[in-house]
């Protein structure tokens, strides 16, 4: 409990200070939702004019290596079932160490008119992760991305379709560019949404499971969205955005009616140099997103909120983040297949209004040979179910890494993780999680 509220301590006075000063790293809401209003043309800042499409994308492959134990009963209720899911590799749980090509993107945006009042943004997904191979289970989803951009009225934009929510900046930010290859504990379990059916058997009180029938909704939602980033001095921006979601992420299906309304602001203090990720700046921001989700056909409130900032100068990085969580909440992945050789995994999730979590991340990233190599290093931590005894579990990570750019996002990330997991009311559980391992990862990232 001490540790939990130091934790919490430390993330939130940290946040604090940032946003007393009233400053924000790239302004992804722009960047994703609209086209650039000037470019640079012979050495000078010209009105963009250009209609026509932009192709890119990105690819991200590797070799994964887990070093924790699997532990699988011999005896017992349950007996074959495969306990450790945290020794798995994701998405599909069923191997230990491997190659990967863990995203491959493709996207084309661009706009409309040549006043720049109506932009469209697309992308599909070709890899294997939670989008296309939610737990193992395949998934005909391949579109992260579709929406168009009205510009035509001063002081907001309006964004229409599917798209990233505006929320946590680990979310927020371009996949592409963080030299980490796997999102930070409290990201994955709290805010990477997992959808079950409406059907999903409630195994114990308020505690639902059930396979897959979507993917993971990959930090976005259907709906519409109002943003405007606006300069409020010569090198300080405000960003005040707010959406109205369906609360099913990247499908149609398992609609409840509930929609799902996301509130965010922020605010960048500008040193200058570099754009997108490498905006040299400071940036305070805060988020909340609220809505409901049905199972059983009773609806269970889910709510987020949490604040952090980013700074970024002079090959320094630094940036923290607090999440907290409230109903409903990821309780991991379950084997329901006995066979001791083989593995069917479901999602559960703790869904009962009272439920709560919170976690959040610190790191420290550098440029010890500019724009070549960089040394980081990110601690973070989840408290899992803090109002349950038997259900609480405390994660903590400590990922050390080492990357080498060829040229700005195009690099090779190493990362090694220390991992440890408490159950500190459940003598039972704390058996299963003192399996758990360190992970090895080597990611290759090309950009084009």
């Amino acid at each position: 409990m001490r540790q939990r509220k130091t934790n919490k301590i430390i993330l939130s006075l940290a946040t604090a200070s940032v946003l007393s000063l009233g400053l924000h790293a790239a302004d992804w809401l722009s960047i994703a939702g609209t086209e650039p209003s000037f470019v640079k043309k012979g050495g000078q800042k010209v009105a963009n004019h250009n209609t026509k499409p932009h192709y890119w994308g990105f690819i991200q492959v590797g070799y994964q290596k887990d070093f924790g134990d699997i532990f699988v009963p011999g005896s017992g209720p349950k007996a074959g079932l495969n306990l450790t899911p945290f020794a798995m590799m994701t998405p599909s749980l069923n191997s230990q160490s491997g190659f990967e090509v863990n995203r491959a993107r493709l996207a084309v945006r661009g706009m409309f008119d040549k006043d720049n009042t109506l932009d469209y943004f697309f992308m599909t997904e070709l890899g294997e992760d939670g989008i296309t191979r939610p737990a193992g289970h395949p998934s005909s989803n391949y579109l992260t991305d579709a929406s168009i951009t009205y510009r035509g009225i001063p002081y907001v934009n309006v964004r229409l379709g599917q798209f990233k929510y505006p929320g946590s900046e680990e979310g927020l930010r371009a996949v592409f560019t963080s030299t980490y290859r796997n999102f930070s504990t409290a990201g994955s379990q709290l805010l990477l949404e997992r959808f079950l059916p409406n059907n999903a058997k409630e195994v114990s009180p308020g505690i639902f499971q059930a396979a897959p029938e979507q993917s993971v909704a990959a930090y976005r939602d259907r709906g519409v969205e109002l943003f405007h980033t606006e300069k409020i001095q010569p090198n300080v921006t405000m960003t005040l955005a707010g959406m109205v979601g369906s609360g099913t992420g990247l499908s149609s299906t398992n609609a409840s009616g509930n929609l799902t309304y996301y509130g965010y602001l922020a605010s960048e203090y500008l040193f200058g140099k570099g754009k997108g990720y490498y905006t040299q700046s400071l940036k305070g921001f805060a988020w909340y997103q609220s809505g409901k989700r049905q199972l059983n056909d009773t609806d269970y409130k889910r709510t987020r909120y949490g604040a952090g900032f980013n700074y970024f100068k002079d090959g320094l990085r630094i940036g923290a983040e607090y999440m907290k969580a409230e109903g409903m909440i990821y309780n991991g992945a379950k084997d329901v297949d006995s066979d001791p050789f083989g593995v069917n995994w479901q999602y559960q999730i703790a869904a009962d209004d009272s439920n709560e979590a919170d976690g959040g991340y610190f790191n420290v990233a550098y440029f010890f040979i500019p724009k070549k190599w960089e040394a980081m290093a990110r601690y973070d931590y989840l408290n899992r179910l803090t109002n349950s005894t038997a259900g609480k579990r405390e994660f903590k990570t400590t990922t050390l890494g080492l990357s080498y750019h060829f040229k700005g996002p195009t690099r090779i990330d190493l990362n090694y993780a220390l991992r440890d997991a408490k159950a500190p009311g459940n003598a039972k559980a704390q058996k299963v999680l003192d399996n758990i391992g360190n992970l090895f990862s080597l990611q290759g990232t090309i950009k084009f």
